[in-house]
């Protein structure tokens, strides 16, 4: 637990005042998570947004009995279901650990006590709720405009540790292809 860390994560998203970052702090939670233990599952209506201190966190569901990866989410990097915090809907995906895990939990119910007394935990989460629609918007693009290698090489380009923590068949899925097309993308590009 690094509470130098969490506290240069949230002040690197908004410069707050000593009181204010505190009481910030005191919403927070720390967590550690085995590889492949579940911190949202389906059907959970999701209540936290997480900031990853160590290791990464899978998005995933299950389609017909086939494992399709959503995101992957990095040291540094916040995850949440926005849809499922906001419409108090049940989450139609996992977020998981892809290996041991430490990060942050913040509870909205806890944030929310203090946005009226205090306006700038109010702009932090809304800095998080920006990031998390950017990252999502981004990933989004990546499918809705480019090929699998195209896809493939923006990663290589802008994400690398994403193909070096994240397993062929895992990146397979995330990417759209079989395991077999990925092998084939990946001759190629090198």
């Amino acid at each position: 637990m690094n509470q130098a860390a969490l506290r240069s994560y949230i002040t690197e998203l908004l410069p707050l005042s000593e009181e204010d970052l505190a009481l910030l702090m005191s919403c927070v939670e720390y967590l550690e998570l085995k590889k492949g233990e579940p911190l949202l599952k389906v059907g959970e209506v999701c209540r936290c947004f997480y900031l990853v201190e160590k290791g990464y966190l899978r998005s995933w569901y299950n389609k017909d009995g086939v494992t399709i990866n959503l995101n992957f989410t990095f040291e540094g990097q916040y995850a949440t279901n926005l849809k499922s915090i906001k419409h108090k809907q049940p989450s139609l995906f996992t977020i998981e650990a892809g290996e041991d895990t430490s990060l942050w939990v913040f509870r909205f119910s806890q944030l929310a006590n203090q946005v009226n007394d205090h306006p700038q935990i109010s702009r932090f989460a809304r800095r998080v709720t920006v990031r998390l629609a950017m990252a999502f918007e981004e990933n989004s693009e990546l499918f809705k405009i480019y090929t699998p290698t195209e896809r493939y090489q923006y990663i290589e380009q802008n994400n690398p540790q994403l193909l070096q923590r994240v397993s062929l068949s895992q990146m397979a899925s995330y990417l759209g292809v079989t395991r077999e097309t990925l092998s084939r993308i990946r001759g190629k590009n090198h």
